[in-house]
């Protein structure tokens, strides 16, 4: 995940903090892996929680933006974010619900940024599920990432390793 894409995700999440934020998620597909380079978010004229579904309407127009102005980047629709929040006693996290497996179109990626109140100040760092976890101000936030196999039969999830060196660094891989 590039720069800019986490500090849009961080930063309409905790905006609405205690409501749900959603957008898309535009950079490249590769064979096993996505890589983001922007996020969008957009407004719905809903309030109180937002439903997370994305609408293909809205999906073809951000393609249709980028092919016209990409000039042959190949940047694309790669899936959607969106927020979860705590709720009462129950911390937000960020494994996917019912609702956003039925509402996740297969083979895109969707990202969820659960956001909390935080205990303590934590690093940013990259967990041994492919979680991003950190602080910011005082905010917990950790971003997970999953998508769902065309195929797959009660709609099972498979989860996406979360990489961003810029906010944790940049680490040598271990062969």
């Amino acid at each position: 995940m590039s720069f800019p894409a986490f500090l849009t995700i961080v930063s309409s999440s905790v905006e609405v903090f205690r409501k749900e934020t959603i957008g898309y998620l535009v950079g490249f597909k590769g064979e096993n892996k996505y890589m983001v380079e922007y996020a969008i978010p957009y407004q719905t004229a809903e309030s109180g929680y937002v439903h997370a579904t994305v609408d293909m309407d809205r999906v073809g127009r951000i393609n249709d933006i980028l092919s016209s102005i990409s000039q042959g980047q190949g940047l694309e629709f790669v899936g959607d974010f969106h927020s979860h929040t705590a709720f009462g006693k129950s911390p937000a996290t960020v494994v996917p619900s019912n609702t956003d497996l039925m509402s996740t179109i297969p083979g895109e990626l969707n990202i969820i940024c659960a956001v909390n109140m935080k205990k303590r100040a934590v690093r940013w760092y990259e967990n041994d599920r492919g979680i991003l976890i950190g602080t910011i101000g005082e905010y917990r936030i950790e971003i997970g990432g999953y998508y769902v196999e065309e195929a797959t039969i009660g709609r099972q999830y498979q989860r996406v390793l979360i990489k961003c060196p810029a906010v944790t660094g940049i680490v040598e891989e271990k062969e």
